[in-house]
C-alpha cells in the first residue's frame, strides 16, 4: 500500500519530460569555469587537477543515483562497497584515493557553496541530490584546507544545482518495486527569477544480508525520501542576491523488522555575488536536522532480533557563512581573500540496555562545534599556458559544551555524568601549485598542501551498534592533519586521445578510525560497557600516521566519431605507520580501502537517436577494518544505459545495474556475518526539458 501511495504522489509531479542526452565524458579541466567566486574552477584551483562531470554526462550515466554515478571518478566512493539506495546514512562518508574512509567520510560536499554534510556525524545524504538537478559536478582529490576548510581533508565534491528554466523532469520505476522523479518549474516574474525543484524515490530495496547467512528476520532494506528546494534570485543594483529554502525527508528500513531509520530536515541559505572592480561573494546559511535509528542483535539461527538501542532523536543545528572577495593586485594576478565560520550543535537521545521486553537505560550525548577561518588564495598567470598558486589558511576551533548522561529509566538513579571539558586550538595551513602547458600536446602539474578535520559531533560523543558489534565515542580525539603532494600530466598524442596520470603521496596524522578492543564477551572494565556474545567492542581513537601512495589514470579513446573509450585506474597503497599503543595495526591497510579500483566504459551511438554506455566497475580485495582480520573480496560489476532521443525535448532511457548479478561484499561483522550490495537491478524512464 506505501508504494502504491508513492507511486501516486509521483505520477501527480508536474513532470513534462525531457532534453536530448548529448554523448559527454568525464572531463579533465582544461580551461578556466567560474561562476562567482567559490563555483566553477577559479584559477587557484588549476594546479590540483580537478575534475567536471556535466549535466550531460550525469544524465547518461547507468547508475541514476548521483553518489553512483561519480564511482566513475577513480578513487571516488562511499565508506563501503554500498552505494545510498540501500547503504545506512552513517555510512554515506565520501572517500577520494583511498584515504583512510571512514563513516565521517574525509571530504567535504558542497552544493552552490554550502557544505552538505550532516552536521552532527558529517555522513552525506545522497538522495537529497538527484542527479537530474545536478548542473556540474566538480572533483577536487587533494588540494587540502585552501579556501574550503575543515573536512577537505581528501579534497571537495561541489554540486552546482540547475538554474530552474521553463519545465523540466524525469521520472522511472523499477525492479524491487523502485520508483523515482524529479520535477523543476522556473520563471521570471516582477523582477525575481523563481524556481522550485522536487524530487521523491522508494524503493522496495534487496537483503543486505549475505544469502548464506539469511534467516527468517532478513527481510529487504527500503526506503523512501523526498526532497524540495525553492528559489527566488533578483539583482540588487550590481549584486545578484540568491534566496534557496530546502526540504527533505528520508525513511529506511536496514533489513529486519526493527532496524530502520529516519530524517526530516530543513535549510535555507543567502548568496549574494557581487560585480564591479572588486568581485566579491557572500554566502549564508542555516541548517535544521534531525535523525533517529533503532539497532537490534539478531540469533545465531537469525530467527529473531532484540532491541539493542533506540536513537529516538538525534537533532542537530548548524549555521554558517562565507565572504570573499576578489582583487586584481597587478596584472596576471588575482587575489581571493576571505572569511567563513561554522557553528554546529547536536546531540544523541536514546534508550539502551534491553531487559525484559523493555529497554532500562537512557543515555544523552552532545556538544557544540565552533570552527572560524581566514583565508587567501594567489594566482599568478604570467602567460596563458602558465598558473602558479599558492595558498594560506588559519583556522581557529572550539568543542564546548560536551555531555555524557546515562540513567536507569524506572528509578532515575544516575549511571554516568559527564561533563566534558572544553577544548579549542588553531591550525594552520597552506598550499602551492603550478599547471603548465609545456607543450600543444603536453601538460604538467605540481602541487603541495595541507589540511585538516575536526572530529563530529558523533565521533566524540555518540557510541553506536550494528548487531552485536559496539562501537564508543572519545571526546577526546584529536583533529586530523593531512600533509600531501603530487605530480600530474596531461598528454594527448594525437587526435582523439587523451591521458593524464597524478603521482600522489598522503600523510594522515591522528587519523580517526574504530579501533577494536576486545571480543571478549562480557564486561569491558576499562570503558564498563558489557560486550555480546558473538559480538565486539570498539573504540573511536587517533592512528598517529598513515600514508597512503599512490597513481591516478585516465585514458580517453574517440576511436570513431560515434565510439569513446574511457579508461580510469586508480592505485592506493595505504598503510599504518604508527599507531601508539596498537603494535599489531602497524604495517596493517586501512579497513575498507582497496590497492586497486578502475573503471571502464564505452559510449556508443550506432544511430543518431540512440545512446549506448557500457560501465565496468572493479576493485580488489579490502579488509572489514584496521586490523586486517576479516577480508572482502574482490568484485567486477557491470551497469548499462541505453537512450532513445524521442523529440529533441523528450529522451527514453534504461539502464541496468549489476548486469551480471555478481555479489559484492560490503562489511563482516565479528561472527563473520557477510554484507552485501544489491544484485542485478532495472528502471525504464523518461526526461525531458521543455
Amino acid at each position: 500500500m506505501k508504494n502504491k501511495k508513492v507511486a501516486a504522489s509521483l505520477a501527480s509531479l508536474p513532470l513534462l519530460l525531457a532534453s536530448t542526452v548529448a554523448q559527454a565524458q568525464t572531463n579533465v579541466v582544461d580551461e578556466i569555469i567560474v561562476t562567482g567566486r567559490r563555483g566553477g574552477v577559479p584559477a587557484y584551483e588549476r594546479p590540483f587537477g580537478p575534475t567536471v562531470i556535466d549535466a550531460a554526462d550525469l544524465a547518461s550515466a547507468p547508475q541514476r543515483r548521483l553518489d553512483e554515478a561519480l564511482r566513475a571518478v577513480p578513487g571516488f566512493g562511499l565508506f563501503r562497497r554500498n552505494g545510498s539506495r540501500i547503504a545506512q546514512p552513517t555510512t554515506q562518508g565520501v572517500s577520494l584515493r583511498g584515504l583512510g574512509p571512514n563513516g565521517a567520510g574525509r571530504t567535504l560536499v558542497l552544493v552552490d557553496g554550502v557544505p552538505v554534510n550532516d552536521p552532527f556525524g558529517g555522513w552525506v545524504y545522497w538522495s537529497r541530490l538527484p542527479t537530474e538537478a545536478a548542473e556540474r559536478v566538480v572533483i577536487t582529490r587533494g588540494g587540502g584546507a585552501g579556501p574550503w576548510g575543515n573536512a577537505a581533508l581528501a579534497g571537495t565534491v561541489r554540486i552546482e544545482t540547475r538554474k530552474p528554466e521553463g519545465i523540466f523532469g524525469e521520472f522511472a520505476a523499477g525492479s524491487d518495486e523502485t520508483v523515482q522523479a524529479v520535477a523543476g518549474i522556473g520563471g521570471s516574474a516582477g523582477g525575481f527569477d523563481l524556481g522550485l525543484t522536487a524530487s521523491a524515490f522508494s524503493t522496495g530495496g534487496q537483503k543486505v544480508v549475505g544469502e548464506e547467512f539469511r534467516g527468517p528476520i532478513d527481510i529487504d532494506a527500503d526506503s523512501e525520501a523526498y526532497w524540495a528546494d525553492a528559489l527566488a534570485a533578483t539583482d540588487i543594483g550590481n549584486v545578484r542576491a540568491t534566496a534557496k529554502l530546502s526540504a527533505f525527508r528520508e525513511h529506511r528500513g536496514n533489513g529486519t523488522p526493527y532496524t530502520e531509520n529516519a530524517t526530516d530536515a530543513l535549510e535555507g541559505s543567502l548568496r549574494l555575488v557581487g560585480g564591479g572592480s572588486i568581485p566579491w561573494e557572500a554566502v549564508l546559511y542555516a541548517r535544521d536536522w534531525d535523525f533517529e535509528s533503532t539497532f537490534s542483535g539478531v540469533n545465531d539461527d537469525r530467527t529473531a532480533e532484540t532491541p539493542a538501542l533506540d536513537q529516538y532523536d538525534v537533532p542537530s543545528t548548524a549555521y554558517g557563512g562565507v565572504l570573499q572577495v576578489g582583487l586584481t593586485p597587478a596584472p596576471n594576478h588575482r587575489t581571493d581573500i576571505g572569511v567563513d565560520v561554522r557553528w554546529t550543535e547536536g546531540e544523541t537521545n536514546e534508550l539502551f540496555f534491553f531487559q525484559n521486553d523493555a529497554f532500562t537505560r537512557e543515555r544523552t550525548a552532545g556538544g557544540e562545534q565552533l570552527i572560524a577561518g581566514a583565508f587567501a588564495e594567489h594566482a599568478w598567470t604570467p602567460q596563458e599556458a602558465l598558473a602558479v598558486t599558492a595558498g594560506l589558511r588559519v583556522d581557529r576551533w572550539e568543542n564546548s559544551n560536551g555531555e555524557r548522561s546515562e540513567r536507569v529509566i524506572l528509578t532515575d538513579a544516575v549511571l554516568r555524568e559527564d561533563d566534558i571539558g572544553d577544548r579549542d586550538g588553531t591550525v594552520l595551513n597552506g598550499r602551492i601549485g603550478a599547471d603548465w602547458q609545456a607543450l600543444p600536446d603536453l601538460g604538467l602539474r605540481v602541487a603541495a598542501y595541507t589540511g585538516f578535520r575536526l572530529p563530529t559531533l558523533n565521533e566524540l560523543y555518540r557510541p553506536f551498534r550494528v548487531g552485536n558489534d559496539i562501537t564508543e565515542a572519545n571526546p577526546d580525539l584529536d583533529p586530523e592533519e593531512l600533509i600531501g603532494g603530487e605530480v600530474g600530466l596531461r598528454y594527448t598524442p594525437t587526435s582523439g586521445i587523451n591521458l593524464s596520470a597524478t603521482v600522489f603521496r598522503a600523510i594522515i596524522r591522528d587519523a580517526v578510525d574504530n579501533v577494536e578492543l576486545t571480543r571478549t564477551p562480557g564486561l569491558y572494565a576499562p570503558l564498563g560497557i558489557f560486550v555480546p556474545e558473538n559480538g565486539s567492542l570498539a573504540q573511536r581513537l587517533n592512528l598517529d600516521k598513515v600514508v597512503v601512495d599512490g597513481l591516478e589514470a585516465e585514458l580517453e579513446v574517440q576511436a570513431l566519431e560515434n565510439l569513446t573509450f574511457n579508461l580510469s585506474y586508480l592505485f592506493s597503497d595505504a598503510e599504518i605507520e604508527e599507531a601508539d599503543g596498537f603494535p599489531g595495526l602497524e604495517g596493517n591497510r586501512p579497513g575498507q580501502t582497496p590497492r586497486h579500483q578502475g573503471t571502464a566504459q564505452a559510449s556508443w551511438r550506432p544511430v543518431e537517436p540512440l545512446l549506448l554506455r557500457l560501465q565496468v566497475r572493479a576493485a580488489t580485495d579490502a579488509f572489514e577494518g584496521s586490523d586486517n582480520a576479516q577480508e572482502l573480496e574482490s568484485y567486477a560489476v557491470a551497469d548499462l544505459y541505453a537512450g532513445w532521443d524521442v523529440t529533441p525535448q523528450t529522451h527514453l532511457f534504461a539502464t541496468v545495474e549489476n548486469l551480471t548479478d555478481a555479489t559484492i561484499e560490503t562489511g563482516i561483522r565479528a561472527d563473520g556475518l557477510i554484507n552485501v550490495a544489491p544484485g542485478r537491478t532495472w528502471i525504464v524512464g523518461l526526461r525531458g526539458r521543455w
